[in-house]
């Protein structure tokens, strides 16, 4: 058995793979086993002196690629990777802060993929609303759990239905707050 902070991270990706795909979709549900087994998983990133953001990227990269993880980091180190949430959608350069228009235009697209109804779509709030940075898409309404399917995609409780993720523009990414609400932060 690998013991190393290298092994158990590779241990804990199989798992989050195996989690993912499971028969039963409470098992691949953010919160619940799946989540948890990401976030332990950063945080083991975390020891590695990878910060969230990093850390989250890698890990997409390593469930949608079907890689190592450690191929993975150095893949997302390197800025080789093109998954759906880090992909460049734009030949803009990335941007700095969020401004009320990218937001915005976040929101309409969080909307649009979600299949939302116009008098109830996602809004955007000032950061500051939780005293957090970026900007945070709230969206009480929204498809259950669209928080998680906006980040990672995946099936809701009970529904025939499989999401991607949510493209979003270059140098943009996103983490759940909580079920209805999704910050919005530029690419450190």
């Amino acid at each position: 058995m690998d013991t190393t902070t290298r092994g158990i991270a590779e241990d804990l990706l199989l798992v989050l793979r195996r989690l993912n795909q499971a028969d039963d979709q409470k098992l691949a549900r953010d919160p619940g086993p799946y989540g948890h087994a990401r976030r332990a998983l950063v945080s083991i990133l975390k020891t590695a002196d990878w910060g969230p953001a990093h850390a989250d990227e890698a890990i997409l990269h390593a469930m949608q690629e079907g890689s190592t993880l450690f191929d993975a980091m150095l893949a997302t180190r390197a800025g080789e990777c093109g998954t759906a949430m880090n992909g460049p959608t734009s030949t803009d350069a990335a941007p700095t802060e969020i401004s009320d228009e990218l937001a915005h235009q976040i929101a309409d697209t969080i909307g649009e993929h979600f299949h939302g109804d116009r008098n109830y779509w996602p809004q955007v709030m000032d950061a500051d609303w939780d005293d957090g940075s970026g900007r945070v898409i709230v969206w009480e309404h929204g498809e259950s759990d669209w928080t998680f399917l906006a980040c990672h995609g995946g099936r809701p409780d009970c529904s025939p239905v499989e999401y991607e993720p949510v493209p979003l523009p270059a140098g943009v990414w996103v983490e759940p707050v909580n079920h209805f609400a999704l910050r919005v932060l530029p690419r450190e």
